[in-house]
């Protein structure tokens, strides 16, 4: 017994991945740019499904955004501290702020907290983006792989390192995917935090010994790689407030913020140089294709920082009422227009004295956003001011009403106002938006938490409101799918992917898989290659569902090593930002007996980390370890029990049939409950678990529990019977034929009375039976055998088309 995993223009390409595998030709081509003189006019990154995701740029249009990630870590909890790290992370940020970027900071983040920060820069960055990135903190390499090491770090086994740092490279193509250019400043080359420890973070079972300073690394087309030392050379904390690289660094650009990068680093590495003694030299990896500076860009109109000119600007005496304005919530809300409204008097002078808590103030400034800091002034945009959430995301379930309420303060006019923001989350979006989507608003349920009538309803009503915007189109697919309309659902998700939803693409490729699905039940089929070929678009746009997706087809169904290792690595990436999915495939992948990749303690850590997370497939991951004392661990069937009800109750389409098991086996209470096992079995086929109905099917013929009359057996075994899942197809067409013909012919009638026909379910397959067998099968536009087991079968066949189950669980 396997233990389960989890389920998970331009048009594409055919991709023959699992066939002639020409994959390999995006996996290894190049990059290319087009130029007019000197000067590149369109940068061509050419669809890679491994490293940097293609796309194609305008250069001689502005980038669309200015956005920076500032991390600082110092004080962490199992290696020495960083006296200067959040201090050189907090003057880097403060300078990148005045340069208009808009600018997410944080301080001291745990292996969560990264993955967090990185979900949070998929949403926060529109495509097209300037983005820098800058990391203070400890820094390893192994092999030829560079980690970032969070706060909480701790290496005890060799299997702990994906789980206790973050891949530089998966970080490079998170960002690239939603980058024009790419600029990623690295002062972390101490000394090595994880002396005489090795490590395993490839596909293959190689451990590594962890090294100090970080190996040299490649920067895919129009980026920039910053390190603070030479490669494999340690990077010196200095004896001031500041490291030697970062002070050099702000030095620089304070001297020249309208110097292009490669002149600012070259003053870098001379000050570093004189101030070490020489003995530390910054490094850096360049493809950049265009000018880049951190120039605070003037053209904005009537944007400058302000510090020093309002010290006691604003009028003395009683605050005045706080300033409410509602509106609904976006992904940018426009909250100037409404602000100029509802304020007294003309707007003639606005300075924003403190940002909100749970967004970020920006200004629009012709195709782009820029972002503000508090003390900043400006006069003539303030209809341009935008409102941006930066928290991290909602569950809707979690959320006792659909609103957000914020607040910030201004000094309008002279007079300190306090303005309070209350956003109404849009019910589609309450109702159907989608986790980690680089699109959403930040509000999301899972499949198995969409309530399909409202959202049906609202997301209806937004489609025919907003008819241009991809995500409501996106949402209202998903709940098409929930109700197994998978024709609504293609429509849907086109239009979504028409106006450039960058979710639709995997939500098209997994609804050809949902096709091939419909009555898979439980079994996992290889992918159509026109799936695969819309999930590497996916790939190739920066969605982390993609990555998972695509990452098990190729690990789980390629037979060429290197496809299984590129695999191994989306995987990896999509498990940077947290996604449970891949830690499940993972762990069920080493999970494997009588394989060459069995390595049981990894694929424990791997699924004990998504059950940690709430994830209602490592819940029923952690229920089969337990039950079955899997990867060298002790049986535990009261621990199991628990594991699979918490999964069951969270919709999993299998633990139910799992908890039917151990009631059959006595593995509760210590003897077998029979009718118990039913129970639960029929709540595993109502999912489509085609076990459930074989199983349930053999123990009413076998073991006739309390409750269950003539023609029962036949009923569930049909219902499995004409599902896809092999081997329980197998075992119900045997039980099949142990059946008298009266137990067949009950088993029809009880199908017609669930298919609304009017007969009595008891073997004597007459007059009133063959009538009512007539009316339904023109009632369903179909033609049924007097056969019996074929008629049977063809009444299972039209339940499961009136009645089908949750193909997106599986």
């Amino acid at each position: 017994m396997k233990p389960p995993t989890c389920r998970s223009d331009g048009r594409p390409a055919d991709l023959r991945l699992l066939g002639g595998l020409t994959l390999a030709a995006l996996l290894t081509a190049g990059s290319a740019f087009a130029q007019s003189a000197d000067t590149p006019v369109t940068l061509q990154r050419p669809a890679e499904v491994l490293g940097l995701p293609g796309l194609s740029i305008d250069l001689t249009k502005p980038a669309t955004q200015r956005y920076a990630l500032v991390i600082g870590n110092g004080d962490y909890s199992y290696v020495p501290s960083l006296p200067n790290a959040v201090a050189d992370a907090r003057l880097i940020a403060g300078v990148l702020k005045r340069a208009g970027y808009v600018v997410q900071e944080y301080e001291n983040l745990d292996r969560r907290g990264f993955e967090a920060a990185l979900r949070r820069m998929i949403a926060d960055t529109d495509k097209g983006s300037e983005i820098v990135i800058y990391y203070a903190g400890h820094g390893v390499q192994i092999g030829n792989s560079n980690r970032l090491i969070p706060v909480d770090a701790e290496i005890d086994t060799i299997y702990d390192l994906p789980f206790e740092s973050v891949s530089l490279s998966s970080l490079l193509s998170i960002a690239g995917a939603r980058s024009r250019s790419l600029v990623v400043i690295l002062d972390s080359c101490r000394d090595n935090p994880f002396p005489d420890r090795d490590a395993i973070v490839g596909l293959d079972a190689i451990p590594q010994e962890l090294r100090t300073g970080f190996a040299a690394q490649d920067s895919p087309v129009n980026s920039l790689i910053v390190f603070s030392t030479s490669p494999g050379a340690v990077a010196l904390d200095g004896t001031g407030a500041n490291s030697p690289f970062t002070e050099a660094l702000n030095q620089a650009i304070t001297a020249q913020p309208d110097a292009p990068m490669d002149e600012i680093l070259r003053d870098v590495r001379r000050r570093v140089y004189v101030a070490t003694g020489a003995r530390q030299v910054p490094w850096e990896s360049s493809s950049l294709v265009e000018r880049v500076s951190f120039d605070s860009d003037p053209s904005v109109a009537g944007f400058h920082n302000a510090a020093a000119a309002i010290e006691g600007e604003a009028t003395a005496g009683a605050a005045p009422e706080p300033l409410t304005i509602s509106l609904p919530l976006d992904r940018k809300v426009e909250v100037g227009a409404a602000l100029r409204n509802t304020a007294p008097g003309t707007l003639e002078d606005v300075v924003v004295t403190r940002p909100p808590s749970l967004g970020r103030l920006e200004l629009r400034a012709g195709g782009q956003t820029r972002g503000l800091i508090p003390l900043t002034r400006f006069a003539e945009g303030v209809d341009d001011l935008i409102y941006a959430n930066s928290r991290p995301e909602l569950s809707a379930l979690q959320m006792p009403n659909p609103l957000i309420r914020d607040e910030f303060e201004v000094t309008a006019n002279g007079t300190a106002q306090t303005v309070q923001l209350t956003l109404t989350v849009d019910p589609c979006d309450f109702e159907a938006g989608d986790h980690l989507d680089p699109e959403g608003v930040g509000v999301a349920r899972y499949p198995n938490e969409i309530e399909v009538a409202a959202a049906l309803s609202a997301c209806e009503a937004a489609v025919a409101r907003e008819p241009t915007n991809g995500r409501f189109y996106y949402q209202l697919g998903r709940v098409y799918l929930a109700l197994r309309d998978l024709d609504a659902a293609e429509a849907s998700f086109d239009r979504a992917r028409d106006f450039d939803h960058t979710r639709a693409w995997h939500a098209l490729g997994m609804l050809e898989i949902a096709r091939q699905q419909e009555t898979a039940g439980a079994e996992r089929l290889p992918a159509p290659e026109t799936a695969l070929a819309l999930l590497a678009m996916g790939v190739d746009r920066g969605d982390p569902y993609a990555y998972h997706s695509l990452g098990l087809q190729l690990l789980e169904m390629s037979v060429d090593p290197s496809l299984k290792r590129q695999g191994f690595d989306l995987l990896s990436r999509s498990l940077e930002v947290g996604h449970t999915f891949s830690m499940n495939a993972l762990g069920f992948y080493f999970l494997q007996e009588n394989t060459d990749h069995y390595e049981p303690e990894r694929g424990l850590r791997y699924i004990r980390e998504s059950a940690e997370r709430d994830d209602i497939y490592g819940y029923d991951n952690m229920g089969w370890i337990a039950l079955n004392g899997a990867g060298g661990t002790t049986r535990d069937p009261g621990a199991a029990l628990e594991w699979f009800r918490k999964a069951s109750d969270g919709g999993h389409p299998r633990a139910p049939t799992s908890i039917g098991r151990m009631y059959f086996n006595g593995d509760v209470g210590g003897q077998p409950d029979f009718a118990e096992a039913v129970k639960w079995y029929d709540v595993g086929l109502s999912r489509g678990d085609a076990w459930g109905g074989a199983n349930g099917a053999w123990v009413i013929a076998n073991h006739q529990p309390a409750g269950y009359g003539s023609g029962q057996a036949a009923v569930r075994a049909a219902k499995a019977a004409t599902l896809r899942n092999s081997e329980a197809v197998a075992a119900a067409e045997e039980l099949l034929t142990t059946l008298p013909a009266r137990e067949l012919d009950a088993g029809a009638q009880a199908l017609m009375l669930e298919l609304g026909a009017e007969v009595t379910a008891d073997g004597a397959f007459g007059p009133a039976s063959e009538a009512a067998l007539t009316d339904v099968a023109q009632r369903f536009g179909t033609q049924i055998s007097s056969d019996p087991m074929e008629r049977l079968k063809a009444l299972a066949r039209i339940y499961w088309t009136t009645n089908p189950f949750r193909v997106d669980l599986y």
